[in-house]
């Protein structure tokens, strides 16, 4: 029961209940409103002379949206309850439906000039007037006529009279009722409500006011509109003596007392007229006529009332917004955390807010009057500059200075810096009244800038400082890398002339790196010692050579020299790797640090570069180390080239004279357009592209980056980077000779521009260095080579680590499974056939074995004589390492008895198996074998050793690790060898 109850009570608070009681009000108010009109006398039995359910309906659209038109419905069943008479169908449905058409489309069209209800702008009177009461009114009375006439009722003589006085009633009805309704629903707005300051002194004085206006209205509308008036009387305009308090209440009183004596107006005088007085029926000649004169009386009241009462409210709204804009402003400049001062044409102050006078120290009595210069403006800044001249300049041409910063003074004498805006003040005819300036304190950004400038001088001295570092670094590269050219262009280095070579490198080792001693070592061919073959000394600018240098007498030398890229000593006499050479040699000669590059031909060492400096300690920098190991490649680079002299001597001879061509040869010189056309070339560039002449060249490649380059974006590459850079140097590129031959290049292009900097064209040289390309892959051929070879000896992890230059490896494994397999009766069967057969023999059976091992990924690790070792778990371990091992032997059995049925020829092998802890590794410098050591090794061998031919024997370590996949059979108890005894199984399938 509570609960219905709660949802009963809550039920008008709910959506639907707030709409079916907005339904309901409205609908009540259009059957009273309706009735009321029916008891007025009216110019026809169908049309009132004022018909307030129009302007209730408009009223209620408006407030409460266009979704409660079916109170229009409603309200039309309430009044016909209540004031019965003959029901026609064509009549109800017009009358609804026109009412309906006419609100609807009134606050449709009103919506769209985004109508307010408060009608306080004037426009919304008007719109109101216009499509309220003009427009939309014409929408009911047509369909209402009209339906009148189909139920019969008029005929069409009178269809238009009848629409006329329906249209003015509709229309005085929303003029009268919709203002009223609007304006007294809503909250009401008076000048408390628009905050105008304004208050009332006495509120019974107003009060008593309003009542003296109310009753005088009353009376005055009471004495013109419900006296009998005699014709003489009546022919003076007496409706119009309630105008002006009418007016009064418009401008004092406000809109709601506006529209309040519109209403009262019109209601005395429709109810006086209505019984026979007032001066409409005095002055009409009949009671048509005498209804539209009051219908045009209402009218004007109504409109006159509304837009005096618009045309007030908005004035006091731009009054009062004109005032808060006023208060606000004044409240801004007083409180602004800026300074605002205003000058006269002058320079005099005429104004100067708080924040001012707290700033510079002024109170505003001090200020006023005075001009700023000299008093907040100082004649000239603390670094001398003239702020009179400038403040003369600003009073001139205020416009030139609309925002400036300078010092300012306070009163204390402190100097402050503010950034000024500034505003002129003219009049109407443009001549200056003034300047509104308005400040920011900017002192400590100055300080800070002041404190930044410092700040920026010391880092750009620092700046300045790294960068000729880096400059001389860059120098110093750069005299690296041209050394470098010059040594590759260098005749000797490619004629194989060994001996002049050398000393070209020892040369310019010396003199590029700034060393005393730079000298070519080589090993004799047992390694056993080095001989040098040039030493230069820069000192005395003289070569020699000779001298020996045993590895007996310097062994960590010489096993630095093997292990390491490079010796960088940076105190040799005390380097653990140099220090054998202090007493005898370095000390001598005052040798303080070494540089030693190994040569290296064909992946060996074959001798050293070393370098020695006299004087303080050398630290050896990373691009002298790289410098160092370029001049070592060099040295290779001539031993090559001497012994493919000697190589290809015949050869040589054959093209002795295209080497003399080529030897002599100068790079090829070009300069093409910035779109890619060869503007000159020289010789060389023509031999090196196979051109014959320059006219055939520039005739043929009149488009570089698609006839010359084999990747045409090659160019566009080009000519980036030299407007990144600059230039482009040793830039190596594929491109077409004449022939539409493939060779490489390397080319250096720099711009060439006019005095202002205009592009004219490009210049550079070309340099053919196909040889080398193709001398690089063949050395990364030799390298792939070398790689393969070592991973054919050695497994691919340990090789990695062999060539990270570890010199010792040793790892433990803790569980992995050893197989030893030997072939039964192989020493007989080696008396029986040739040393060569017998290898082919052992090389089939152990190439069966290596490929299952490679199935099965497991580690062979060697062959001794006929036996073979192989092993699982290392040197990645696995987990499966036992299965993997015993399934191997499985399959060795059948290869071996597969071989037997090939060879016609019985053949058996001996299986041990075990597994364990192992130690593997990598021992001796040449050689190298990966090679396993332990117990479980030694136990695996025993168990091949003590088996029986064509069975796989293993431990019960085993036996225990497969006994769940495998078929084992017991062997029992055995004596071993070194282990006593033992229980063996033989190992004969796998479990299905």
């Amino acid at each position: 029961m509570n609960l219905n109850l709660n949802q009963f009570l809550r039920f008008p608070q709910s959506r639907i209940g707030r709409y079916l009681v907005q339904v309901t009000v409205v609908a009540v108010a259009y059957a009273v409103g309706g009735r009321l009109a029916i008891s007025i006398q009216g110019v026809s039995p169908f049309a009132a002379s004022v018909w307030p359910p129009a302007g209730i309906a408009q009223a209620g659209l408006l407030l409460f949206g266009s979704k409660v038109w079916p109170a229009i419905v409603l309200g039309t069943f309430f009044l016909n309850l209540v004031n019965p008479s003959e029901q026609i169908f064509a009549l109800w449905l017009g009358g609804n439906a026109g009412a309906i058409l006419q609100a609807v489309f009134a606050v449709t069209a009103l919506s769209w000039f985004r109508f307010r209800p408060s009608l306080a702008r004037l426009k919304d009177v008007v719109n109101l007037i216009l499509f309220g009461g003009l427009i939309s009114t014409q929408i009911s009375c047509t369909i209402g006529a009209f339906s009148i006439y189909l139920a019969g009722r008029v005929d069409w003589a009178e269809y238009w009279s009848l629409r006329w006085n329906w249209c003015l009633g509709d229309t005085m009805g929303v003029l009268i009722f919709t203002p009223l309704i609007l304006i007294f629903m809503r909250p009401k707005v008076t000048v408390q409500r628009l905050k105008i300051p304004t208050e009332i002194p006495n509120q019974k004085k107003y009060l008593m006011a309003r009542g003296v206006w109310l009753i005088l209205l009353i009376g005055v509308s009471w004495l013109v509109f419900e006296s009998k008036h005699e014709a003489y009387i009546a022919r003076y305009p007496l409706e119009y003596l309630p105008f002006p308090l009418i007016i009064w209440a418009a401008l004092e009183l406000g809109q709601r007392a506006a529209v309040l004596a519109s209403f009262v107006v019109s209601i005395i005088a429709i109810f006086g007229s209505s019984h026979g007085g007032g001066p409409f029926i005095a002055k009409a000649e009949n009671i048509n006529q005498a209804i539209l004169f009051l219908q045009a009386f209402l009218a004007v009241v109504t409109i006159t009332s509304l837009l005096l009462a618009a045309t007030v409210a908005e004035r006091t709204s731009a009054e009062y917004s004109l005032r808060e804009s006023e208060i606000k402003y004044r409240e801004l400049v007083e409180n602004a955390n800026s300074i605002i001062l205003k000058l006269d044409g002058d320079g005099h102050i005429t104004f100067f807010n708080e924040f001012a006078e707290n700033f510079f120290g002024y109170k505003e009595e001090q200020i006023l009057g005075k001009n700023a210069l000299g008093t907040i403006i100082p004649p000239t800044d603390i670094e001398g500059n003239n702020l009179e001249l400038v403040y003369s300049q600003i009073l001139q041409n205020p416009d030139r200075f609309t925002s400036y910063e300078n010092e300012n003074i306070r009163r204390s004498g402190d100097r402050v810096w503010v950034s000024w805006a500034n505003k002129p003040l003219v009049d109407s005819a443009g001549k200056l009244l003034g300047i509104l300036c308005i400040g920011t304190d900017i002192t400590d950004r100055r300080k800070a800038e002041i404190a930044l400038q410092k700040l920026n001088e010391k880092l750009e001295i620092r700046v300045e400082e790294r960068t000729n570092a880096l400059k001389q670094s860059e120098l110093q590269l750069q005299k690296q890398k041209s050394a470098l050219i010059d040594l590759a262009k260098n005749k000797a280095l490619n004629q194989g002339d060994l001996t002049k070579a050398l000393q070209e490198i020892t040369q310019t080792a010396s003199r590029t790196l700034e060393v005393a001693r730079s000298s070519v070592w080589l090993y004799d061919r047992t390694k056993s010692k080095i001989e040098c073959l040039d030493l230069f000394d820069r000192t005395l600018n003289q070569h020699s050579h000779g001298l020996e240098l045993a590895a007996a007498d310097y062994p960590a030398y010489f096993q630095a020299l093997r292990e390491e890229r490079a010796i960088a000593a940076f105190d040799a006499q005390k380097d653990f790797r140099t220090r054998e050479f202090a007493e005898s040699y370095l000390i001598p000669l005052g040798i303080t640090s070494m540089l030693d590059t190994p040569i290296q031909i064909g992946g060996e060492t074959a001798g050293v570069l070393c370098l020695e400096h006299v004087g303080r300690l050398r630290y050896w920098t990373i691009e002298e180390q790289s410098f160092a190991v370029s001049l070592a490649d060099s040295v290779t680079f001539a031993m090559e080239a001497r012994e493919r002299q000697r190589a290809e001597e015949a050869l040589r001879q054959a093209e002795e004279k295209y080497r003399s061509i080529f030897e002599n040869a100068i790079v090829g010189i070009f300069q093409t357009t910035p779109d890619g056309q060869y503007l000159s070339a020289n010789p060389a560039l023509l031999r090196i592209y196979g051109y014959s002449s320059r006219e055939e060249l520039v005739g043929t490649l009149t488009d570089i980056s698609q006839q010359l380059y084999v990747d045409p974006h090659r160019r566009a590459e080009v000519v980036r980077l030299i407007e990144e850079q600059g230039k482009v140097s040793d830039f190596e590129s594929q491109v077409y000779r004449r022939d539409g031959s493939i060779i490489w290049i390397s080319e250096n292009t720099y711009t060439v521009r006019d005095s202002y900097g205009n592009l004219l064209y490009y210049e550079g040289t070309v340099q053919d260095i196909t040889t080398r390309k193709q001398a690089e892959a063949a050395l990364r051929l030799e390298q792939e080579k070398s790689d393969r070879l070592l991973l054919n000896v050695l497994p691919q992890p340990i090789a990695d680590r062999l060539k990270q230059d570890q010199s010792i490896i040793a790892d433990t494994f803790a569980e992995v499974t050893v197989l030893f397999a030997d072939i039964v009766g192989f020493t007989q069967i080696s008396s029986q056939i040739s040393p060569q057969e017998l290898v082919s023999l052992l090389n089939d059976i152990f190439s069966t074995f290596d490929r299952l091992a490679e199935k099965h990924g497991l580690e062979k690790i060697k062959t001794i004589g006929d036996a073979y070792m192989v092993v699982g778990g290392l040197p990645m371990p696995r987990s499966d390492h036992a299965e993997a091992i015993a399934q191997m032997a499985i399959d060795m059995q059948q290869a071996i008895t597969d071989f037997s049925n090939i060879q016609n020829q019985d053949f058996s092998i001996r299986i041990g198996i075990n597994s364990g802890p192992v130690v593997a590794g990598v021992i001796g410098i040449k050689k190298f074998i990966y090679d396993l050591w332990g117990d479980t090794v030694n136990t695996a061998s025993r168990m091949e050793s003590h088996g029986k031919p064509g069975c796989i024997q293993v431990t019960s370590a085993i036996y225990d690790i497969l006994q769940d996949k495998y078929v084992f059979e017991s062997r029992g108890a055995i004596e071993v060898k070194g282990k006593g005894e033992m229980n063996t199984y033989f190992l004969t399938g796998i479990k299905l």
